[in-house]
C-alpha cells in the first residue's frame, strides 16, 4: 500500500469551500483492504484522525467504512460522512 495521498483527495483537501466548516468531521479518504478498512478524518480545527472500525472520534463510533463513505453511530444518532467532491 502507497502512502502517497491520492490527487482527487489532495486537490480537494486545497481546494477553498469544499469543506463543510460547520462539520465536526469530514471525511478526507479511505484505505487499507475490504477486510480491514481504514479512513482519514479532518476536524474542524484542521487536525486529522486515521481510524478504523470500532475507534471513537468526536462525532461518535465507526460503524462501517466503505469505498467513500464512513458511517458513525452516538448520541442516538447515525450520521454518514462521504468524501467531499
Amino acid at each position: 500500500m502507497s502512502n502517497k495521498t491520492p490527487k482527487h483527495v489532495a486537490d480537494t483537501a486545497t481546494h477553498k469551500g469544499v469543506m463543510k466548516q460547520r462539520q465536526r468531521l469530514t471525511l478526507i479518504g479511505v484505505m487499507g483492504t475490504p477486510t480491514s478498512p481504514r479512513a482519514l478524518l479532518m476536524t474542524t480545527s484542521g487536525r486529522t484522525i486515521k481510524v478504523k472500525l470500532g475507534d471513537n472520534t468526536p462525532g461518535g463510533k465507526v460503524a462501517a467504512i466503505g469505498t467513500d463513505t464512513i458511517v458513525l453511530q452516538g448520541g442516538g444518532r447515525t450520521t454518514t460522512l462521504e468524501i467531499p467532491r
